[in-house]
Protein backbone atom coordinates (compact mmCIF):
# COMPACT_ATOMS: atom_id res chain seq x y z
CA UNK A 1 0.00 0.00 0.00
CA UNK A 2 1.44 3.54 -1.18
CA UNK A 3 1.89 5.94 2.08
CA UNK A 4 0.62 9.62 1.12
CA UNK A 5 2.96 11.63 2.95
CA UNK A 6 2.17 15.51 2.47
CA UNK A 7 4.74 17.85 0.71
CA UNK A 8 5.66 20.61 3.61
CA UNK A 9 3.17 23.27 1.48
CA UNK A 10 0.26 20.78 2.51
CA UNK A 11 1.50 20.06 6.36
CA UNK A 12 -0.39 20.61 8.87
CA UNK A 13 0.79 22.92 12.24
CA UNK A 14 1.06 19.38 13.82
CA UNK A 15 2.75 17.39 11.30
CA UNK A 16 5.08 20.24 10.75
CA UNK A 17 6.14 20.87 14.02
CA UNK A 18 6.45 16.86 14.33
CA UNK A 19 8.77 17.08 11.00
CA UNK A 20 11.22 19.71 12.38
CA UNK A 21 11.62 17.48 15.76
CA UNK A 22 12.09 14.77 13.83
CA UNK A 23 14.95 16.12 12.09
CA UNK A 24 16.55 17.05 15.21
CA UNK A 25 16.11 13.85 16.27
CA UNK A 26 18.14 12.53 13.83
CA UNK A 27 20.39 14.24 13.39
CA UNK A 28 23.10 12.84 15.67
CA UNK A 29 22.24 9.41 13.26
CA UNK A 30 20.19 8.18 16.40
CA UNK A 31 16.81 8.67 17.94
CA UNK A 32 16.56 7.93 22.05
CA UNK A 33 13.57 7.68 24.17
CA UNK A 34 14.56 10.88 26.09
CA UNK A 35 13.79 12.70 22.81
CA UNK A 36 10.72 11.26 21.38
CA UNK A 37 9.18 12.13 25.16
CA UNK A 38 10.74 15.25 24.77
CA UNK A 39 8.00 15.75 21.53
CA UNK A 40 5.19 14.19 23.43
CA UNK A 41 5.73 16.61 25.71
CA UNK A 42 6.07 19.20 23.24
CA UNK A 43 3.61 18.68 20.62
CA UNK A 44 1.19 18.09 23.73
CA UNK A 45 1.82 21.47 24.96
CA UNK A 46 1.68 23.04 21.44
CA UNK A 47 -1.55 21.24 20.49
CA UNK A 48 -3.23 19.77 23.56
CA UNK A 49 -6.46 18.62 21.38
CA UNK A 50 -4.18 16.54 18.96
CA UNK A 51 -4.76 12.62 18.10
CA UNK A 52 -2.31 10.49 19.67
CA UNK A 53 -2.79 8.29 16.94
CA UNK A 54 -2.45 10.96 14.32
CA UNK A 55 0.21 12.05 15.80
CA UNK A 56 2.28 9.09 15.73
CA UNK A 57 1.47 8.14 12.24
CA UNK A 58 3.12 11.71 11.46
CA UNK A 59 6.05 10.99 13.51
CA UNK A 60 6.86 7.62 11.82
CA UNK A 61 6.39 9.36 8.12
CA UNK A 62 8.54 12.01 9.19
CA UNK A 63 11.31 9.29 10.02
CA UNK A 64 10.86 7.63 6.79
CA UNK A 65 11.11 11.42 4.71
CA UNK A 66 14.16 11.92 6.52
CA UNK A 67 15.95 8.68 6.54
CA UNK A 68 15.54 8.57 2.60
CA UNK A 69 15.76 12.71 1.75
CA UNK A 70 20.01 12.30 1.07
CA UNK A 71 22.11 14.45 2.99
CA UNK A 72 22.47 17.62 0.79
CA UNK A 73 18.88 17.94 0.35
CA UNK A 74 17.36 17.66 4.04
CA UNK A 75 18.44 21.34 4.95
CA UNK A 76 16.06 22.47 2.14
CA UNK A 77 13.18 20.48 2.86
CA UNK A 78 13.58 21.75 6.68
CA UNK A 79 13.80 25.33 4.98
CA UNK A 80 10.51 24.41 3.61
CA UNK A 81 9.12 22.67 6.56
CA UNK A 82 9.86 25.70 8.97
CA UNK A 83 8.10 28.23 6.14
CA UNK A 84 4.87 26.20 6.49
CA UNK A 85 5.37 26.65 10.29
CA UNK A 86 6.02 30.39 10.17
CA UNK A 87 2.35 30.48 8.07
CA UNK A 88 0.36 27.62 10.41
CA UNK A 89 1.75 28.80 13.86
CA UNK A 90 0.51 31.89 16.15
CA UNK A 91 3.09 34.13 17.59
CA UNK A 92 2.75 32.28 21.19
CA UNK A 93 3.72 28.89 19.39
CA UNK A 94 6.54 30.01 17.54
CA UNK A 95 7.79 31.72 20.98
CA UNK A 96 7.29 28.42 22.68
CA UNK A 97 9.13 25.75 20.24
CA UNK A 98 12.34 27.61 21.24
CA UNK A 99 12.35 26.40 24.91
CA UNK A 100 10.84 22.67 23.72
CA UNK A 101 13.85 22.32 20.66
CA UNK A 102 16.04 23.37 23.47
CA UNK A 103 14.38 20.60 25.26
CA UNK A 104 14.94 17.95 22.53
CA UNK A 105 18.50 18.64 21.82
CA UNK A 106 19.71 18.36 25.47
CA UNK A 107 16.86 14.84 25.99
CA UNK A 108 19.71 11.99 25.11
CA UNK A 109 22.34 14.13 27.24
CA UNK A 110 25.02 15.45 24.22
CA UNK A 111 24.20 18.06 22.26
CA UNK A 112 25.74 17.13 18.83
CA UNK A 113 26.92 19.97 16.21
CA UNK A 114 24.30 18.63 13.59
CA UNK A 115 21.63 19.00 16.20
CA UNK A 116 23.28 22.66 16.92
CA UNK A 117 22.99 23.64 13.21
CA UNK A 118 19.34 22.93 12.62
CA UNK A 119 18.48 24.87 16.40
CA UNK A 120 20.19 27.49 14.47
CA UNK A 121 18.48 27.25 10.91
CA UNK A 122 15.03 27.49 13.06
CA UNK A 123 15.79 30.60 15.27
CA UNK A 124 16.95 32.09 12.09
CA UNK A 125 13.99 31.23 10.22
CA UNK A 126 11.39 31.78 13.26
CA UNK A 127 13.20 34.73 14.64
CA UNK A 128 13.38 33.19 18.10
CA UNK A 129 16.49 32.34 20.62
CA UNK A 130 17.17 29.03 21.58
CA UNK A 131 19.33 28.99 24.75
CA UNK A 132 20.89 24.93 24.69
CA UNK A 133 23.40 23.92 27.28
CA UNK A 134 26.68 23.78 25.37
CA UNK A 135 28.40 21.78 28.37
CA UNK A 136 26.60 18.28 27.68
Amino acid sequence: KEININTPEEMSPLESVTHLFAAIQIADQQASYEEKESWINAISKLFPEHSADRAETFFNQAHTILANTPTNQKENYLRSVLERMKSLLSDDQISAIGPMIADIVEADGIVMTSEMEIAKMVEKSLGISIIIDSEL
